[in-house]
């Protein structure tokens, strides 16, 4: 029988190896998250209902990992290295309202993995739609971890989530305004919200800086006049 002590330190272990496995996702360059995300493209594809025009956009959203992958030199006093770059922002969710149909959802799920993010999808109208892109992703080797179902719950509990930095929402104008209005009530860190409610032509997605709401940027600092001339001094989260 195990007791309480056994059952809290499963408990630690497993929330250390959620969080390490998640971390080691986020570390990976945006072109080699996007290796993975490519061989799970034609399943998800299929899965949509519309193969040949979820392909376009997924090789649309998977053909900007290189500027994920970016780093920018920053103009600093003498003795510094500045350099400017974008990481995942954290725990998000894909939420797909009852009027949201499986090609943007799926597309909003692919960018937000693509960028780095750990991704909890909730689409409760399509509960085996959404196992079915979780085998597809876990089959081309991304890590049960990193992608989640969540559709046991309501859309509202869900939204008070601990430390969620992002939520992409699929569905009418009224749906998103209404989910939105109940994410600005939330306590906690800022959350952005992504929203697309174009459900056929996914405008939203083609958006140049579309991918980068998904994302924070960060500057690192480096003195490069300390002791072996590469000492990090401060590592800043820009928003």
């Amino acid at each position: 029988m195990m007791t309480n002590q056994m059952i809290e330190s499963n408990s630690s272990a497993f929330k250390t190896q959620h969080t390490q496995r998640c971390e080691e996702w986020r570390l990976l360059k945006a072109s080699n998250r996007a290796t993975y995300l490519q061989s799970a493209s034609e399943a998800l594809a299929l899965l949509t209902g519309d193969a040949e025009k979820a392909l376009r956009l997924f090789t649309h959203i998977l053909a900007q990992a290189p500027a994920l992958d970016e780093v920018t030199e920053l103009t600093g006093a003498t003795g510094e290295s500045n350099e400017l770059y974008v990481t995942a922002r954290g725990k998000t969710m894909i939420v797909g309202t009852e009027s949201a149909t499986p090609l943007p959802v799926v597309g909003q799920l692919l960018a937000a993995l693509l960028a780095g993010n750990e991704v909890i999808l909730h689409y409760p109208s399509e509960y085996t739609l959404c196992e079915q892109i979780q085998v597809a992703l876990r089959e081309a080797g991304v890590v049960e971890d990193v992608i989640s179902v969540a559709n046991d719950s309501q859309t509202e509990v869900l939204l008070h989530m601990d430390r969620l930095a992002a939520v992409g929402l699929v569905g009418s104008q009224s749906e998103v305004d209404k989910l939105a209005a109940i994410i600005s009530n939330t306590d906690g860190i800022l959350t952005q919200v992504i929203a697309v409610t174009d459900m056929q032509g996914c405008h939203e997605i083609l958006a140049p800086e579309y991918l980068l709401r998904y994302v924070t940027e960060r500057v690192i600092t480096i003195n490069t006049t300390a002791i072996g001339g590469n000492a990090s001094l401060i590592e800043l989260g820009m928003g």
